[in-house]
């Protein structure tokens, strides 16, 4: 998991509180993941760019497209 040194530091406060800190651990987690999330979207949608590039320059080189800068 790719948490900073600060977020590492607080779960493991909230680990050695035991049993009673599982829901604010249950909260880290869950907003961990949610911006991992928003992450991997907004990566795929990077590379679903480059993809529709890498096409576009293939076509023009291809002669199938005219070059509009």
């Amino acid at each position: 998991c790719d948490m900073s040194i600060q977020e590492m530091k607080e779960y493991l406060k909230l680990c050695l509180e035991g049993e009673s800190s599982i829901p604010k651990r249950q909260k880290m987690l869950a907003e961990k993941k949610s911006a991992l999330l928003k992450s991997i979207e907004e990566l795929n949608a990077s590379v679903a760019y480059i993809n529709w590039k890498q096409e576009f320059y293939r076509e023009v080189l291809a002669g199938e497209r005219e070059y509009v800068s």
